[in-house]
């Protein structure tokens, strides 16, 4: 086993680790997790009011149907561009993710914060949106790795789904529709779950794209 694989590994326990602890923070209402909420909320405060309707109008993106929409057309162009196999593994990612993120939700039953500046319905814990942002922006990442050769391409797409992943969760903190602990949770959840199936699906159904690309397999 490589060095890297080692380092992905140990970053998957990490984050379910990170996962698991946050949850039953959250389950058993430990007084760690309302300083943690109370300590961002503080961070945060500077954003408000004058960047209220920015994060309205942009928490929006990661709304169920708009998240839907727009793997449906990124899915549709792969499929056009005869590359299925990564439209599978970005559907698949956006569905696993909804799924555990749904389960979750109704196990621990953690009401949304008072006080939101846009109606919300469901609960809380963990935020959808955050879950969606690392599955389907992680999911392009990979994508953009197994079809862009460019270095300064391929870090230019990272860069631009990082800040949209950050900018998504935190705009959920911003029009009050989770807390902060909620939006932490999605983002190692879906980190987790999105490295674990990129680690099943190199060496099964997408081997066809690091067998083309030797960097790729030296770079992960």
């Amino acid at each position: 086993m490589t060095k890297k694989r080692i380092t992905v590994g140990t970053a998957i326990i990490l984050c379910y680790v990170a996962f698991v602890i946050f949850m039953l923070g959250v389950k058993n209402h430990q007084a760690w997790i309302n300083g943690y909420d109370q300590t961002i909320y503080r961070w945060i405060q500077p954003l408000h009011p004058n960047f209220d309707q920015f994060f309205i109008a942009f928490t929006k993106i990661g709304n169920p149907v708009n998240m839907t929409v727009l793997t449906a057309i990124v899915m549709l162009i792969l499929v056009i561009g005869k590359h299925w196999r990564l439209a599978i593994f970005l559907g698949l990612n956006n569905g696993l993710g909804s799924l555990f993120n749904h389960f979750v939700k109704h196990w621990v039953l953690r009401p949304r914060p008072s006080h939101k500046l846009i109606p919300e319905t469901g609960y809380s814990f963990p935020s959808g949106h955050a879950t969606a942002a690392i599955m389907f922006f992680g999911s392009l990442i990979v994508i953009g790795f197994c079809l862009v050769h460019s270095k300064k391409q391929r870090g230019l797409i990272i860069g631009i789904a990082l800040v949209l992943i950050f900018l998504l969760g935190l705009s959920r903190l911003v029009v009050h529709v989770h807390y902060p602990s909620d939006v932490t949770a999605g983002f190692l959840l879906a980190t987790a779950n999105l490295l674990v199936h990129w680690l099943i699906a190199k060496r099964t159904y997408l081997k066809q794209y690091y067998s083309a690309q030797p960097d790729l397999n030296h770079a992960n």
